[in-house]
């Protein structure tokens, strides 16, 4: 015969529920009856506010029963865990692409408000660093099941020491046509090759080189010619300004470099700073008011496109400028990496500085011109604070450039990216806290 009298465990469940008088199922109801309760008392006015209560016995008949239950009018059923979402990573067929974590392009940082909300528990809201200029607002988070297991991943660095002498300094020059010693740089430390007011080849101690042809811009070509012809103040019989017709024309016949040209000249760069381009992802921009086109070579890593990137700009006559990484991408080892989960919490934790790095169309409401004074508040109306609701409906892993100031180190880092349902974009680095050196000493 089973005992329908509650025990004391249960009369305290009673007290502390505003629902008390929901009946549980036989079972359910002597499984609760074996929860310990905690044998020291708080203080009066210490602890959890009462109305907690609940949330706590409910998240102990979750343990106890070792799964989750659907509440209903006939007693309780079985429900199966939610199941976390996959986390997306790039593949040799399909790269991922850069994850942005330092996107502080403005030097500034605005403050926002973050509020965090897991399974309808919404955490007190704290300030997060913006890395760039967006409009101010505060933000509360949606997060869907995310796998709470931690993980492994390498961490890289670009080694500039590989190629930073004279001798390589003037090998690079040479394979790009330019001949000549190399001399110790007064601009940046570095060694250059030729004449700065010209074609010069550079080369800087932190890992990188720049190239320039001596070729001139298009627009300055036709300039020039268009002064020639018939100055700057000459006008045509039809009223029309003689030199801007001549510009107009100049730049109109002005080709555009072929294909053909902008893949060699791509290669030739790349292969005289001893890049592998197979292991480069290679973006073409063409500009048709320049007369230019733009290639950029971002090194693959782990299939990974990075933002450790190469950079030739080609006219018709060859390459006018370029830029890339000299040094060489070393592993530094594997690192632990944080759980799915617990880089959502982040979201929400200002030490990381959870950053939105592209941010959805602008949803503002334009300001109207008032047509009289604006209608005052009626007394207990709610007072505006606008919170943007963000539901992250993806989650990936990948790779993050990460700049360190004090020794210009060039990381690449592990890093989750959260995309939410309105389009905006978060990143917080993926390294657990322990892997950190959070002093900034470098």
């Amino acid at each position: 015969m089973i005992d329908d009298t509650p025990g004391d465990e249960i009369r305290a469940l009673e007290s502390a529920d505003p629902v008390a008088a929901v009946t549980a199922s036989t079972e359910l109801h002597d499984r609760i009856s074996r929860i310990p309760m905690a044998s020291t008392r708080l203080p009066k006015g210490r602890g959890r506010p009462r109305w907690l209560a609940p949330l706590a016995a409910s998240a102990a008949v979750v343990a106890a029963i070792g799964g989750a239950y659907a509440w209903g009018a006939g007693g309780t059923a079985l429900s199966p865990p939610a199941t976390p979402i996959a986390v997306e990573t790039g593949t040799p067929a399909d790269p991922a692409s850069p994850i942005r974590l330092e996107a502080d392009l403005s030097g500034g940082a605005l403050s926002q408000s973050v509020e965090m909300q897991v399974g309808g528990r919404i955490e007190p809201s704290v300030d997060v660093g913006f890395g760039w200029e967006q409009p101010a607002g505060r933000n509360r988070f949606l997060l869907p099941p995310l796998d709470a297991a931690s993980t492994q991943a390498n961490v890289f660095v670009v080694d500039p020491a590989t190629q930073t002498s004279a001798e390589d300094t003037g090998r690079m020059a040479a394979a790009l046509g330019l001949p000549g010693d190399a001399r110790p740089s007064d601009l940046d430390g570095g060694w250059v090759v030729g004449d700065y007011a010209g074609a010069h080849f550079s080369l800087q101690l932190w890992g990188g080189a720049y190239f320039q042809s001596g070729i001139p811009d298009a627009l300055s070509v036709c300039e020039r010619s268009a002064t020639d012809l018939h100055g700057r103040d000459k006008m045509n019989d039809d009223g029309t300004w003689a030199f801007g017709q001549e510009m107009i024309r100049c730049m109109a016949e002005t080709p555009l470099p072929s294909d053909d040209l902008v893949n060699e000249s791509v290669s030739l760069f790349l292969s005289a700073l001893g890049i592998d381009e197979s292991a480069t992802h290679i973006t073409v921009t063409p500009d048709g008011s320049a007369r230019m086109t733009t290639a950029t070579a971002a090194l693959l890593v782990e299939n990974n496109v990075t933002e450790i990137v190469a950079r030739v700009t080609v006219s018709a006559q060859g390459i006018m400028y370029a830029s890339g990484p000299t040094g060489e991408i070393v592993s530094l080892g594997a690192y632990t990496v944080v759980s799915p989960a617990e880089a959502g919490d982040r979201l929400s934790d200002p030490a990381f500085s959870a950053r939105m790095v592209s941010s959805p169309d602008d949803q503002s409401v334009p300001l109207t011109p008032l047509a009289a004074p604006p209608e005052a508040p009626k007394p207990g109306s709610a007072v505006p604070w606008r919170v943007h609701d963000r539901e992250v409906v993806s989650v990936r892993l990948g790779l993050a450039l990460l700049l360190d100031d004090v020794n210009l180190h060039r990381y690449l880092v592990p890093t989750y990216e959260f995309t939410a349902s309105d389009g905006s974009v978060w990143s917080v680095i993926a390294l657990a806290e322990d892997e950190l050196d959070t002093t900034g000493s470098g």
